[in-house]
């Protein structure tokens, strides 16, 4: 099974509005793998470039081969498509307004709902906090040879739908279009819906909890490339908790900070 890999960009909010030029912006971009919450790469956005131009850089063989990327709707570009195809990977990606032909075509596709296309459906039902939330994947390979000439390696099309109720408010409903080079062989549509919803583990479970827990936004190391190395230790620190299944990383932290020979135990004699 392809591992999945999250990339998202991320700006340490702390080292803006400086003059002083050795306290500039600082804007990280990072590949999450979303199963071990490890950060396999991770760069800095450099004065006039964007996270596109630097997710072009870090799009390696190593990093692609066998792997599942996926992205927000930002990155939904051709050349992403064909660089990952090319290197041996996955892409699943959101459709949105920055592509707005793909866009349309999208949604024309899934609204017309023609009979003699082929579907493939998946509903999930859950319940928490008083709400009600029913999420459909639906998906279709009926689409790729119509946009297999600008999309390379597309496979499949999908359409997410998301119904939210919840006692006391309006009912919300939420439509998302998408594409993926993975084939109904390799992803039917709960295998879709799944990684859709897991590629938020990079905002849920690293970014959250770099500046909810470790407060890296409201951090005062702004000079040169400290705030870059401090995000990397948060990046390392939190990826060990994972891997020791710690659910409340604050409540471990002060554990810790009480008790630090237990983490000099834990780092000398491995994990």
């Amino acid at each position: 099974m392809h591992e999945h890999i999250a990339f998202d960009g991320k700006a340490l909010r702390g080292t803006y509005g400086h003059q002083d030029p050795e306290q500039t912006s600082v804007h990280l971009c990072a590949f999450y793998e979303v199963k071990t919450g490890v950060v396999l790469a991770q760069r800095d956005v450099r004065e006039k470039e964007n996270e596109i131009s630097a997710l072009k850089e870090m799009l390696t063989p190593d990093l692609i081969k066998g792997r599942i990327l996926s992205a927000d709707a930002m990155h939904t570009q051709r050349f992403f498509c064909q660089q990952v195809t090319l290197g041996g990977g996955h892409y699943v990606l959101i459709a949105k307004d920055n592509q707005p032909t793909l866009w349309e075509d999208l949604k024309l596709f899934f609204e017309d709902h023609a009979p003699d296309v082929r579907w493939q459906s998946h509903r999930e039902v859950s319940s928490g906090h008083g709400r009600l939330d029913i999420r459909v994947t639906t998906c279709s390979p009926d689409l790729r040879d119509y946009l297999a000439q600008d999309w390379c390696g597309i496979e499949q099309v999908f359409c997410l739908e998301r119904t939210s109720i919840q006692k006391g408010k309006p009912t919300s409903r939420e439509v998302h279009y998408g594409i993926t080079s993975l084939s109904p062989t390799h992803a039917d549509a709960a295998r879709i819906g799944a990684l859709h919803r897991a590629h938020w583990a990079i905002e849920n479970r690293l970014h959250r909890r770099r500046d909810v827990t470790l407060k890296e936004d409201a951090s005062q190391i702004r000079t040169k490339h400290a705030p870059a190395m401090l995000a990397v230790l948060h990046n390392t620190m939190l990826a060990c908790m994972d891997f020791l299944g710690v659910k409340n990383v604050a409540s471990q932290r002060r554990f810790y900070d009480a008790h630090p020979w237990e983490a000099a135990r834990l780092l000398f004699q491995g994990f």
